[in-house]
């Protein structure tokens, strides 16, 4: 199987997760600058993907965030904040396109669940990616001003424990869902994962979900100090853990067709 797909697929999660946790932020009190660096981040690796293998959804969501990153030089704050919500859109919408065209993609019937279970978890994936770019990139951005109030980048802290126990929870749930209602197919697809995929899984599980929850705990133990340099530099070790595990689980999810 091609690498190329769950790689564009995690790249278009973190924008979406990204845009969302910018949402979150109060314009008032964190400067433009750093919605316009979150931006160019986020264009610059949806453009690469556009570049090497252009999509519908894929083209959209880099229009999208270029419009919105113009948005920010302008002195209506008004288009900023309606550009965002529409970039937001538009990249969850192509975000979770694959999980409702994979249905029947088990046993070639028909298995709403299986795609319902993948939006979940594409949804859980975004949160989590976005939160611990915009955690880092925050983090790093108190070093110039260090009168942000601490509780913004343990909001993000917050959200990103939160999508690791969300996935950790969807991961038993799914599995055991399609084990005892899939049928056959569903349980020789489910053995691949203990043979063929095994290391994949085993990466997937404690570097992608334990990992990251483990950083998150610390993370969020950093802040109640609170220290947000410390806290910051989890972040950093954090985007790693989140990377390889958001990577491997789309790579489950294309080979094996079981939601992860």
């Amino acid at each position: 199987m091609q690498i190329a797909p769950p790689i564009f697929h995690a790249v278009q999660e973190l924008a979406v997760g990204s845009l969302f946790c910018l949402a979150l932020l109060p314009s008032g009190l964190v400067r433009r600058g750093f919605f316009q660096t979150c931006v160019l981040i986020l264009a610059v690796a949806v453009g690469l993907g556009v570049w090497v293998s252009p999509t519908p959804p894929s083209t959209i969501l880099l229009v999208a965030l270029l419009l919105y990153g113009a948005s920010l030089w302008m002195s209506d704050a008004r288009w900023p904040r309606l550009l965002l919500r529409l970039s937001l859109g538009l990249g969850t919408l192509g975000m979770l396109a694959p999980s409702f065209m994979s249905i029947g993609s088990i046993g070639g019937s028909p298995l709403p669940s299986v795609a319902i279970a993948q939006v979940l978890n594409t949804l859980a994936s975004a949160l989590l990616l976005g939160s611990t770019l915009i955690g880092m990139l925050l983090g790093h951005y108190y070093l110039r001003d260090p009168q942000l109030p601490v509780a913004l980048i343990r909001r993000l802290a917050d959200l990103f424990l939160l999508a690791t126990v969300l996935q950790g929870l969807l991961l038993v749930v799914n599995l055991g869902a399609l084990y005892l209602f899939g049928g056959a197919e569903a349980v020789a697809r489910i053995s691949l994962l203990s043979t063929s995929y095994g290391a994949v899984f085993l990466g997937r599980l404690f570097v992608g979900i334990l990992g990251s929850f483990v950083l998150g705990c610390v993370i969020w133990d950093t802040l109640r100090i609170p220290n947000v340099q410390a806290a910051t530099g989890f972040f950093y070790i954090a985007i790693l853990t989140v990377t390889i595990g958001e990577f491997l689980g789309r790579y489950l999810w294309y080979s094996t067709s079981i939601p992860f």
